[in-house]
């Protein structure tokens, strides 16, 4: 079981965190993020068969946000 650093949405920056996930698709299961979401380990983009190990720093973001404001 492999702790890494996961972004926090809190602001709270990347807290260690206890997850069960080997890989960066289990942990997109795990974390109940949809299928197409980025994921990226140590600042690289990474696909769902990366292996995850102790102190990888991860984020993971949805690929359906739109930004901006249109007037």
């Amino acid at each position: 079981m492999p702790r890494i650093k996961l972004m926090s949405n809190s602001g709270d920056g990347f807290p260690d965190t206890d997850v069960t996930a080997t890989t960066v698709g289990a942990l997109k299961s795990e974390l109940g993020s949809a299928a197409n979401s980025a994921v990226s380990v140590n600042g690289v983009s990474s696909t769902d068969n990366q292996e995850l190990t102790d102190g990888d720093l991860v984020a993971v973001v949805a690929n359906d946000k739109t930004g901006g404001k249109k007037d």
